[in-house]
């Protein structure tokens, strides 16, 4: 039983906040600049275990900080709760906790139309799922490196991203590829909210074939 649980968590929670939010929009904040943002996701279409149909709901927050004006660090935490589950699970969820640098490669304007930029981040995964009244924990970590661009067209920021991630969970592997594409809608020179679809392309390992899900995300930041 407990291998089911772990292959099932470990296999939903590839997609747990795999969203833009490595990069956001390539714009960086600035030095001395902080900036938060909030993010509700929404996934669809996942799959473990022979399992189709299974749903996820994220909700997390981050806080970053301009190091240069092109080097950005970011703090996140948050926590995915689990749909559509087999009826032998009552409940299950996944926090985690992690860090990303973010670097503007290419500032729009400077002889180029778009701005681009490069992140790289770590986050550590522990989940808890109940099945037959027996709660699970495990644990594990994911590293992450992307490249995304945005467009300032005020009010509206649309921005791209490609993200690839490695999983470590339970003592499996598994990757990850993700393909965002959303925009920024400003409503002052420092707020804006978000909103994005992100395609996802996830190979569980062990054996298991690679398969697409989606994702939507809404999301609020705040430059100070």
């Amino acid at each position: 039983m407990s291998s089911f649980i772990y292959a099932l968590v470990f296999v939903v929670a590839l997609s747990t906040f795999a969203s833009a939010e490595l990069l956001i929009i390539a714009n960086p904040l600035g030095q001395g600049k902080w900036g938060v943002l909030g993010s509700y996701l929404v996934d669809s279409s996942l799959q473990s275990g022979g399992f189709t149909g299974l749903s996820a709901v994220s909700i997390g927050g981050y806080a970053g900080y301009g190091i240069t004006d092109k080097l950005d660090a970011y703090i996140q935490a948050g926590q995915m709760t689990l749909g559509s589950l087999p009826a032998i699970i009552t409940s299950s969820n996944v926090t985690a906790y992690g860090a990303i640098l973010k670097y503007g490669l290419i500032e729009e304007g400077t002889g180029s139309p778009v701005s681009v930029a490069f992140g790289v981040g770590t986050r550590v995964l522990t989940s808890n799922t109940t099945a037959l009244g027996v709660t699970t924990t495990s644990n594990g970590n994911q590293l992450m490196i992307g490249l995304g661009a945005s467009k300032v067209m005020i009010p509206f920021v649309p921005y791209g991203g490609l993200v690839y991630r490695k999983t470590d969970y339970a003592g499996s592997n598994s990757t990850q590829t993700d393909l965002t594409a959303g925009t920024a809608i400003a409503w002052s020179t420092q707020g804006a909210v978000y909103v994005e679809y992100t395609l996802q392309s996830i190979n569980p390992g062990g054996g298991a074939s690679t398969y697409t899900a989606n994702q939507i995300g809404l999301g609020v930041g705040y430059k100070i």
